[in-house]
């Protein structure tokens, strides 16, 4: 048999693209000049045979990752045939390939029904990203309106010869390559050239409505047009106000909510649709919200695709834009006041004093130029003799070279993807601790001096991006696999983990640096039927702990997770919310509610004011409960099965007066009925009390 070979290869084709950008960078009036030249170039070849041959390699090795069918009838060239065709390499854990994904689902919004068509190539790095759920929660919560094939043994990744994420390759409707983009940088310059390249080929592009391949795919291999869901989605992070009270970011439906910590909802935060838009908490927008952080009765929010650091007031239910531009910056250095200031991907925020002169700061993992920058209320002091100006925003740590390098001087070490980051305590000295995704590994740094070190996970080697697995230990020795979030608990001395992909919570105990998995009982006596166990996790993200509890963003789960580190049990948080998680809905289940009225002068006794249950028709119990305080307005009991035909509530309250206490029991029966709600009212009148 023979086999057929190309001397046309990627390196080649590289060559040809850095001819053609660097031409445009010497020259940039030259743009449109450069460009019909160039493709001229490439038509006038005379290996046009070999160029055609490496193309359709490409094609075919696309087809068969997952057993991709041709319509019945068309040729493999005829499936490419007359469009502009775009193959993505990347992959969700990467920051760089997150940023351009944006840049991607504009394009094919905008150029899909003039001819241009998009394939993602999922080019996993890490295990994790492997798992066909995985990939698809990813498009999920990034919304990708385009076909995405899962390359796991990144097979098309090295037939291509891609060096980095993300990678774009650019094909003619003629089969013949066009452009390799490498690179965030280089990526973006395919906005630029896509409207003249779809004008050269204008006499041979076939623009059709849908845009897309006509090729037949399995679902269980191909993902295609994800459709997100209406409701709150992917819970990023979390933070606990001065009041109590908990915020949560959405990342997948760019919203937050404040709520009590019993989960009563206060404020939903932004109208769902990705964008970047301030004022009022009903027309605000965010595009993928994760870190949080409360100062001086604020919330400030990492608002990721956004590149902006935006601020929600409770008091006047308004959002605004603190830092950022809403455009990807590049700037390493800083120095700018407010939203002048072009950041990067900024994911995880802490508030922390200077060493020097005790000033409040606000820190930010910029997980998009591998550094933590400073935000300062006033003017600061800060390491090195740097003076941070009020309302100005810089970098403290990090060269912004993406890799795992520890030392004595701040702007000198490199980080890979940092981020989540929090204070802390260590050898009594106050830290700062840093999860370096890109690197798994846990980093420190000390706020005296801004030594960095490495704490856990990770490589000696700081150019090994790839040290990761799943191990306890200290140094070193112990794996993570992309950690996300962390926290620190003050009265242990122990530095809380989510090792995202590993899917586990890990902990440091400060006195002997050991990492170990931190496993937790459920112990959810509300579970409904289908709900796994609450101590199952899928990619936790966010931490926030409160007294003796820590708040879990359980991401792809879509659920908040509450743990009692007492007692290491663990329990889901409910919202009481109408138009709450989707989960709740998804297993068919109904609101019940409860309205107490007591007499004027009466209250429920503080953190144990009675018992509940729910039963049926025929006598059996459906769910019961505590109640822990009287409030005006309804309490959300529990979740009941939509099947389930609620007969009566049965009670035993205890209600005082002044310190005078008395047992008022009863049974009610519902006031209202349906397949979303059931509702009680309880009325306590004087005589029921003092007759008890």
């Amino acid at each position: 048999m023979s086999v057929t070979t190309t001397n046309f290869n990627t390196d080649i084709l590289r060559d040809l693209t850095f001819d053609v950008l660097s031409g445009i960078a010497n020259d940039p009036t030259k743009f449109d000049e450069f460009n019909d030249a160039y493709i001229n170039k490439i038509h006038e070849r005379t290996d046009g045979d070999d160029l055609k041959r490496y193309t359709r390699d490409i094609y075919e090795k696309i087809l068969s990752l997952q057993t991709v069918q041709v319509n019945t009838g068309v040729q493999l060239k005829d499936t490419f045939h007359e469009k502009i065709v775009i193959i993505y390499f990347w992959t969700f854990s990467d920051i760089h390939s997150s940023n351009m994904l944006q840049k991607i689902i504009g394009i094919d919004k905008r150029y899909s029904n003039s001819g241009a068509t998009i394939i993602g190539v999922h080019s996993p790095k890490y295990e994790h990203e492997k798992n066909k759920s995985n990939v698809r929660h990813a498009i999920e919560e990034q919304s990708l309106p385009f076909t995405v094939a899962n390359d796991n043994g990144l097979q098309v990744w090295k037939q291509v010869g891609c060096q980095i994420y993300p990678t774009v390759l650019v094909f003619g409707p003629d089969a013949y390559p066009i452009f390799i983009f490498e690179g965030e940088n280089h990526v973006q310059h395919l906005e630029a050239f896509l409207p003249p390249i779809l004008t050269h080929y204008k006499s041979s592009v076939h623009a059709t409505p849908s845009g897309s391949l006509s090729i037949k795919t399995s679902p269980e291999d191909m993902i295609t047009n994800v459709v997100k869901s209406p409701t709150f989605t992917y819970p990023s992070h979390l933070c606990i106000t001065s009041n109590g009270q908990l915020c949560i970011s959405f990342a997948g439906s760019n919203q937050l909510i404040l709520c009590e910590v019993d989960g009563k909802v206060v404020e939903v935060v932004g109208n769902g649709h990705p964008g970047m838009a301030d004022g009022e908490v009903q027309q605000a927008e965010f595009d993928s919200p994760h870190g949080l952080v409360e100062f001086n009765g604020c919330i400030y929010i990492a608002d990721t695709n956004n590149h902006a650091i935006r601020v929600f007031d409770p008091n006047s239910r308004r959002v605004l834009t603190l830092i950022g531009t809403g455009r990807l910056g590049n700037d390493k250095v800083g120095g700018l006041k407010r939203s002048q200031q072009p950041i990067a991907s900024p994911w995880d925020l802490c508030i922390t004093e200077s060493p020097f002169d005790h000033k409040t700061v606000l820190l930010i993992s910029m997980a998009g130029q591998h550094q933590i920058w400073a935000y300062a209320f006033e003017e600061t002091q800060w390491w090195n003799d740097v003076v941070i100006q009020k309302n100005s925003c810089c970098a403290i740590i990090g060269s912004g070279v993406e890799e795992n390098r520890n030392g004595s001087e701040p702007m000198s070490v490199c980080l890979a993807a940092p981020r989540g980051i929090c204070n802390g305590v260590m050898n009594g000295q106050p830290v700062l601790f840093i999860a370096d995704s890109n690197s798994s590994s846990i980093r420190v740094v000390t706020l005296k001096d801004g030594n960095v070190a490495n704490l856990i996970g990770g490589d000696a080697d700081p150019t090994n991006l790839s040290a990761f697995g799943d191990l306890d230990g200290s140094g070193y020795s112990a794996k993570l696999q992309h950690p996300v979030g962390v926290a620190f608990h003050y009265p242990t001395s122990q530095l809380y983990i989510t090792d995202t992909f590993n899917n586990k919570l890990k902990y440091i105990d400060m006195k002997s640096l050991v990492c170990s998995s931190y496993f937790v009982t459920d112990t959810d006596t509300k579970k409904q039927r289908g709900e796994t166990n609450s101590a199952k996790f899928s990619e936790p993200y966010g931490l926030a702990i409160f007294d003796h509890f820590m708040y879990v963003a359980d991401k792809n789960n879509s659920h908040i997770k509450r743990i009692d580190l007492n007692h290491r049990t663990i329990v889901r948080c409910r919202f009481d919310l109408r138009e709450t998680l989707n989960e709740e809905r998804t297993f068919g289940s109904k609101q019940a509610y409860l309205t107490i009225t007591l007499p004027e002068t009466f209250q429920l006794r503080e953190n144990n004011g009675g018992t509940w249950s729910i039963e049926d028709e025929d006598g059996f119990k459906i769910c019961d409960g505590d109640l822990m305080r009287h409030a005006s307005d309804q309490i959300l009991l529990d979740y009941i099965p939509r099947d389930k035909q609620v007969a009566q509530l049965k009670y035993e309250l205890m209600v005082c007066e002044d310190d005078k206490c008395s047992m008022v029991n009863g049974e009610v029966q519902p006031i209202n009925q349906t397949d979303s709600i059931v509702e009680f009212v309880i009325k306590v009148d004087q005589t029921e009390t003092s007759s008890n």
